[in-house]
């Protein structure tokens, strides 16, 4: 398999433009790389499939498909958020004087990528890092609510609700209330579910693609965060999460 692989990551190199978009018949490709034509053919067959490669009907030479462009612009966003993010969550936390998290999606779990520390001497600090899976916690739970219906099926289906990593008991009906309420209130909260005595307001950040790629969260200790202050910090983390997204060229607004 990995043999596979090799060929099929060779072939993707061999068509990447050149200043201009770059076409190859199968008998050219075969030859540049010394591979034989029906190798060829086969991997390709498996790369036009899923949209890696694309032929032009007219030519029957093969070119790059819109996947590989989607994944990189996948990868951009990820390089970029970080660095778009940071001066918003500085300002944030002058605002709310708590800690403000910066979260990422990684497969099935949640991981903070950067934080600004609560000014305050009593103050939560997580560590960078930091993984947990989608559904706990509000900086995770608002990016799962924002993926497609499917892919939060696939991640909750096989949970075993006996043995999550949450101080507090969950179950799948609970998380799709919460992904019901979410899309509501365009937020979510929650208190005491990875490190007791925390509240935590999350909001999504979407791509250019209209795709969540992350979250801005604001934590602190749970006697600071009164019904006054839940509204407050709300309202600004979604004002920042959504300045966050425009600064990545993301401009369809949801109803939130």
């Amino acid at each position: 398999m990995s043999g596979v692989i090799t060929k099929a990551i060779h072939i993707l190199d061999l068509l990447l433009p050149q200043g201009t978009e770059k076409e190859m018949s199968v008998t050219e490709m075969s030859r540049e790389l010394d591979m034989p034509v029906q190798s060829v053919h086969r991997i390709l067959a498996s790369l036009v499939e899923h949209g890696f490669v694309a032929q032009n009907t007219k030519t029957k030479k093969y070119k790059l498909g819109l996947t590989i462009m989607k994944y990189g612009f996948l990868m951009w966003d990820s390089l970029m958020l970080r660095t778009v993010a940071r001066p918003f969550m500085e300002e944030l936390s002058q605002k709310t004087k708590e800690t403000v998290y910066l979260a990422t999606r990684e497969n099935a779990e949640g991981v903070y990528i950067d934080s600004v520390d609560s000014p305050q001497i009593l103050k939560i600090s997580e560590p960078i890092g930091l993984k947990l899976p989608l559904f706990i916690g509000a900086s995770n739970r608002v990016i799962l609510a924002y993926l497609p219906r499917k892919t939060q099926e696939a991640l909750l289906a096989d949970v075993d609700w006996s043995s999550v990593p949450s101080l507090k008991p969950l179950s799948r009906e609970h998380i799709e209330d919460e992904i019901a309420m979410i899309h509501k209130q365009g937020y979510a909260i929650t208190t005491g579910e990875a490190t007791e005595g925390t509240t935590g307001i999350g909001a999504p950040i979407f791509s250019y693609e209209n795709m969540v790629i992350g979250s801005l969260n604001v934590a602190g200790p749970s006697l600071r965060f009164t019904e006054d202050t839940i509204e407050r910090n709300s309202s600004l983390v979604k004002k920042y999460a959504d300045l966050i997204s425009n600064e990545l060229g993301y401009r369809y607004k949801l109803k939130r």
